[in-house]
């Protein structure tokens, strides 16, 4: 009988720590879907229910990907305003852009877009990404996040991304690079390098690669069956990645979102890009940093245990995830 994980694992890059407890009750969530009719739809006629659109893609006849205005924005266009002292307290203006990247059919989800479907989205992250990141002098960071499922937070069922444009550099993302210059500074190696060779030659939570990308459960993966995606030929950017490259993304997207869906029966689930700032006050990113895909299938919830400590309970050993993804 195999011996059950139970040990605290260290992250390399964060120096967060994640408690592994496979000894802990583990089963998978019947999740509650999240119907919609298309007649209910506010992402079914875009202009009847209001949404104001960026543009579209293809800019004439029948729009596959349109991206709008959020109707709820987190963050509004507006002047970048210095840092302002309340007390002992910092606080800055919420100045950015909330964009919903909508994609025509109603009822496809993204797990099963087809290899030409996600290209397509890929490039409009890229061209976005871009727009956006010059659309004020104050952008510090460009998030792109994919939330499916109730449990992840998506409220509408119809199939969209977001891409929010923000004036600060985000905690979790802070964490990513200055953990990775610092390792740079005291190894002269590159963290994400030095992890993805080991990853290689354990050849354990590999799920999926391709010529160029490489997916697999991290060793200290912080949520069950937690997924990261990385090119083989690391750079910084995800926007300055080559055209070229996009379908080899697109591959290995499909191939880890349709082993999610199989394996674990259409979990909820988050995915997000991990890139370099939009500033280059922190040097030259691409010594040091590596862009990367976060898949987050939504399997557990916090409780007080990680609330209070800040560190992640995590019941399923990567080993076996990635296996069973693999199998899927």
């Amino acid at each position: 009988m195999d011996k059950l994980l139970n040990e605290f694992r260290q992250d390399l890059v964060s120096g967060d720590w994640v408690l592994f407890s496979a000894k802990r009750k583990h089963s998978i969530q019947e999740f509650e879907k999240l119907p919609q009719s298309k007649e209910e739809c506010p992402f079914e006629d875009l202009q009847k229910s209001g949404q104001e659109s960026v543009w579209n893609y293809p800019e004439s006849g029948v729009w596959q990907i349109a991206v709008i205005k959020n109707k709820y924005p987190a963050l509004a266009p507006g002047l970048c305003g210095p840092d302002v002292q309340v007390g002992p307290f910092k606080t800055n203006p919420a100045v950015g852009e909330h964009n919903v990247l909508v994609y025509k059919d109603h009822d496809l989800k993204f797990a099963d877009f087809s290899n030409e479907q996600l290209i397509d989205a890929i490039r409009i992250y890229k061209k976005r990404y871009q727009e956006m990141s010059k659309s004020s002098e104050c952008i510090e960071y460009v998030t792109i996040f994919h939330n499916h499922g109730r449990e992840a937070g998506a409220s509408i069922y119809h199939p969209h991304s977001q891409m929010i444009s923000l004036p600060i550099l985000p905690p979790d993302v802070s964490r990513s690079i200055y953990g990775s210059l610092n390792f740079y500074k005291e190894n002269k190696k590159k963290v994400y390098d030095v992890i993805i060779d080991w990853e290689r030659g354990e050849k354990k939570r590999i799920v999926y690669e391709n010529d160029f990308f490489i997916a697999f459960c991290p060793f200290v993966s912080k949520t069950p069956y937690e997924v990261r995606i990385f090119s083989k030929d690391s750079h910084a950017h995800f926007e300055k990645m080559p055209d070229e490259m996009d379908k080899f993304l697109a591959d290995v997207l499909s191939a880890v979102l349709k082993k999610v869906s199989r394996a674990l029966n259409e979990p909820s689930y988050n995915f997000f890009i991990h890139t370099a700032p939009v500033k280059e006050k922190y040097g030259d990113m691409h010594e040091f940093y590596h862009w990367h895909v976060e898949i987050l299938p939504k399997l557990s919830i916090l409780a007080g245990f990680e609330l209070g400590t800040g560190v992640d309970i995590n019941v399923v050993d990567p080993d076996k995830a990635a296996e069973e993804l693999r199998n899927a």
